[in-house]
């Protein structure tokens, strides 16, 4: 089995950890697998492109910076294809499985993709195509996070705001869903199998392309992080005052970082000491500690070990890997109600809260918020965690599902 995993980013975002992952358990166990990404910051090779075997870097820096130029115009990627694969996909001997993951995001052309597979099938028919929906990209005529908004039900008639991920000038989405649906459903027609991490995903695809055509596998922490895990020791409590720990890319992001919650968190001054990791920080304070964006994840799961909880407030995410990370070391997660939040939380048996209960839960130690929010001591909290978000558990799902095919 050859088995090629596509993603526009090779080791930033969720959904590049997942395919990475898969990519590098499936080398482990001795399968054929290649990596394909679209680009690395500025268009150009990812920095990490030399740290993995088998990886390339599909597109050139001109599409990218061009589809990235015209999006905001024309609400979709314009350039962008697979064709430099094609010889080397159907030359390949024995079953083809093409992965795809993030497709979007300034990388592809989705009817030239569409085509592609279709001229791939043509010429060799054990090729299989497995498509895993990271977000709702799939059911909207332009964003790939709902936050909150209810119009792809409809058509998309028009946008809230222009400003939801991938930002726009002018709202051209009710002009385009019909034929991105159209798209979706020639991949259906060629076999293409769906998977969602999330539940919530797989029920709007579902609801559009027809009852059970998107499956459900969860996502697990990868390789890396578990070679993390061995190695800590989980620390029960800080001395002193609780720490509490808000993680994101961008942190000035209102989608993914409830600023508001986290600004009345440090007004509870010397109750709570609250631990940022991500760019752009616009929280500052005596009981505020900014570590920037840490790169490295051993570095950053050595800085989440001794602290008190995450918060998690993100209203965009499906599946978030830094949960299911963070959950895995021991540390509780007190998260805002979201689907993402209620499904990952529940795995371990937890569950979101409403903000108010946020500010008081922020001022109890790691025993008391484990105790509150998963019904549990710390010490058989972190052992359920540890075995609920198995990355093996993941690849094997996945193996199982590409052998089925």
């Amino acid at each position: 089995m050859n088995i090629l995993q596509f993603n526009v980013r090779l080791a930033e975002g969720g959904a590049a950890g997942v395919a990475l992952d898969l990519h590098q358990r499936a080398l482990r166990q001795g399968l054929s697998s290649t990596f394909v990404y679209g680009y690395g910051k500025g268009g150009k090779k990812s920095v990490s492109h030399d740290r993995y075997p088998q990886v390339v870097k599909q597109t050139a820096r001109l599409t990218s910076v061009a589809n990235l130029a015209l999006f905001r115009l024309f609400n979709r990627d314009l350039f962008g294809n697979l064709n430099n694969l094609y010889r080397q996909v159907t030359r390949l001997d024995g079953p083809v499985v093409l992965h795809f993951h993030v497709m979007h995001s300034y990388w592809l052309n989705l009817a030239d993709v569409v085509n592609f597979c279709e001229r791939v099938k043509g010429h060799k028919n054990d090729v299989t195509f497995i498509w895993t929906l990271h977000d709702h990209w799939s059911v909207t005529g332009r964003c790939a996070f709902l936050d909150g908004c209810e119009g792809w039900k409809s058509g998309c008639q028009k946008c809230p705001t222009l400003n939801n991920y991938p930002p726009v000038k002018v709202d051209r989405a009710h002009q385009l869903v019909d034929e991105k649906r159209h798209l979706f459903r020639q991949m259906l027609a060629l076999g293409c199998r769906f998977i969602s991490p999330s539940q919530h995903v797989a029920d709007a695809f579902n609801s559009l392309y027809g009852a059970g055509r998107c499956q459900i596998i969860n996502n697990g922490i990868d390789v890396a992080t578990e070679a993390i895990l061995a190695e800590l020791t989980p620390i029960k409590a800080s001395a002193t005052r609780p720490k509490i720990a808000v993680v994101a890319h961008d942190l000035r992001y209102d989608g993914k970082t409830n600023q508001q919650l986290v600004r009345d968190i440090i007004a509870l001054g010397d109750k709570v000491e609250i631990h940022t990791f991500g760019k752009f920080s616009p929280f500052t304070g005596d009981n505020v500690v900014n570590h920037g964006f840490l790169t490295d994840k051993r570095q950053l799961m050595s800085a989440l070990n001794p602290l008190d909880a995450l918060l998690f407030s993100s209203r965009v995410d499906n599946y978030p890997l830094i949960l299911c990370e963070a959950l895995s070391i021991g540390v509780p997660v007190i998260a805002t109600h979201s689907d993402a939040a209620k499904e990952v939380l529940e795995k371990s048996g937890g569950h979101t809260v409403d903000e108010r209960e946020v500010l008081t839960l922020v001022q109890q130690p790691k025993a008391q918020i484990a105790q509150a929010i998963f019904g549990t001591t710390l010490e058989r909290f972190s052992a359920r965690s540890r075995q609920a978000y198995s990355g093996q558990q993941m690849l094997e799902e996945y193996v199982s599902f590409y052998q089925s095919l």
